[in-house]
């Protein structure tokens, strides 16, 4: 069950948002009445409820906004549970004053908005033995990986004891996001979300239709699969969405979460990960693509070769790494160059062909090693021409210097650098004079998807392939590689370009 929170400043306002979300299908609200700026009436707001309701009234040092006084403040929670109000949030340190009376049921709260204590069962114990909860809820803050395992640990823990009040165990970071979608796994009897993408009313509050339409909350199980991504910063990856609608669409028990792990916490996180969350497969992103090989058992050739892993598979002990990048780009380079998909068996239209890549970064080096695979003659321009030299060797390539690059004269142009990624999107890395009609120009940015280099490509005749393509591909690639199972790229395609155009 998903419990949606209202927090604005008027009643007329609360009463309005309560009703759309009930008109959505909503069944659980929670009313911060902190928020209201007059006195909480609640004659108007309670009679005609449309919705079962949590009301909760949080003082600032938990958060909250409350403005009155203390006094005040339990005289309203004692008002709210003689209204029958279905449930009503205590703090556990007000809990064993206030008496359990009719039907409302209580959830008793324990925040702590600068750490993650370290006896949680302490505090639970506390809560069970004084308070009389019928749901325990502990919001943290987690500061590490460590931290937050303790706190997924500490929720399988609580609601494994049977007969006891269940226990909701949330982290107020992103590090510990994914304790928000997977505490149903572990026996929480519910989660919180924001009413709005705009209004945030806790740190880590994700928006309910995410909650609900993406990761398919209430569809989670004890047997739900756990895939994810892995990066820093993880807040705009577009993969769990399209990993998500991917597993509805197929009718698959997995959820695909965004896990964000500082570069120093990667091997700690993999390891917890593995063993605490029976994880089943990780895209890897910045910064992790190259330290994520130090913990696979196998590695596929490209990975040796190009340095550099974006899909882990775990199977029972082991981790098996793949590179996806390089083989979408490919594939989508290929494809704009005869007008179709690559037929198994023949040879590619790369081969002899002239390249120069942009870029001896994780993409450049994925782009280079794809196209000399297949018989391309490729060079490699970066700002740090000393990186470039390294990655040529890798690769068996030539390589040349940043400023050198426009004296190139190819029959394919790659830029792997994030030069005219969204906001700078009036930057490109080769000039108009420079690009020649019958190129093909490959940009790995997709976002935009038509960035400036590729409508100047476009002026001058040439054929382009956006940074999209790659994304899809690569995408395509890993959903088959974690499940065997193929989704279509017209699908994904859709999904990429609809979560683009909300982001503008």
């Amino acid at each position: 069950m998903i419990c949606v929170i209202i927090g604005c400043g008027s009643h007329k306002r609360m009463i309005e948002e309560w009703q759309k979300l009930a008109e959505d299908n909503v069944k659980f609200v929670e009313l911060r009445l902190d928020y209201l700026r007059k006195d909480p009436q609640l004659y108007r707001l309670l009679p005609n409820r449309p919705t079962a309701v949590l009301a909760t009234v949080r003082r600032k040092s938990d958060g909250g906004m409350w403005r009155g006084t203390e006094e005040e403040r339990i005289k309203l929670l004692r008002s709210l549970i003689a209204e029958g109000v279905e449930y009503v949030d205590l703090e556990s340190d007000v809990a064993p004053n206030i008496k359990r009376f009719g039907k409302t049921k209580r959830i008793v709260s324990y925040h702590n908005l600068e750490e993650t204590p370290e006896d949680l069962d302490a505090i639970r114990n506390d809560i069970l033995e004084k308070c009389d909860p019928d749901v325990i809820k502990i919001a943290v803050t987690p500061k590490s990986i460590d931290d937050v395992f303790r706190l997924v640990d500490f929720m399988k823990r609580a609601n494994s004891e049977r007969g006891k009040a269940r226990t909701l165990a949330i982290s107020m970071t992103e590090l510990g996001f994914f304790t928000r979608v997977l505490g149903k796994k572990w026996g929480a009897p519910y989660t919180y979300a924001g009413f709005s993408k705009s209004r945030i009313l806790a740190p880590g509050l994700p928006y309910y239709k995410v909650m609900r339409d993406e990761y398919r909350y209430d569809s989670i199980n004890r047997e739900t699969e756990v895939y994810g991504v892995v990066a820093d910063p993880i807040q705009h990856s577009l993969s769990p969405k399209i990993h998500n609608l991917a597993f509805a669409e197929e009718n698959m028990n997995c959820v695909y979460l965004p896990f964000r792990v500082p570069k120093e916490e990667l091997s700690r996180f993999v390891g917890l990960a593995e063993f605490n969350l029976n994880i089943k497969g990780l895209s890897v992103t910045i910064p992790h693509k190259v330290d994520i090989i130090r913990k696979l058992t196998q590695l596929d050739p490209a990975v040796e070769t190009i340095g550099a892993c974006n899909t882990v598979v775990f199977d029972g002990t082991s981790l098996f790494g793949y590179n996806t990048d390089y083989l979408a780009a490919v594939l989508s380079v290929e494809t704009a160059l005869t007008g179709r998909s690559p037929r198994p068996g023949e040879a590619s239209p790369l081969e002899g062909a002239s390249a120069l890549v942009l870029g001896a970064g994780g993409a450049g080096k994925a782009l280079a090693y794809g196209l000399h695979e297949r018989g391309a003659r490729v060079t490699i321009a970066a700002r740090n021409v000393a990186e470039a030299e390294k990655v040529a060797k890798w690769v068996g390539c030539d390589f040349c210097s940043w400023e050198e690059r426009t004296g190139y004269v190819v029959q394919i142009l790659c830029n792997c650098t994030s030069v005219g990624m969204f906001p700078n999107v009036d930057e490109s890395p080769m000039d108009l004079p420079y690009l020649r009609g019958g190129m093909l120009v490959f940009d790995c940015v997709y976002n935009p998807e038509t960035t400036y280099l590729l409508r100047m490509a476009r002026e001058k005749g040439c054929k382009v392939v956006s940074g999209v393509e790659m994304f899809v591909g690569q995408a395509c690639l890993q959903f088959k590689l974690f499940t065997g199972h193929k989704i279509s790229a017209s699908f994904v395609r859709r999904t990429v370009r609809e979560a683009l155009s909300a982001v503008h």
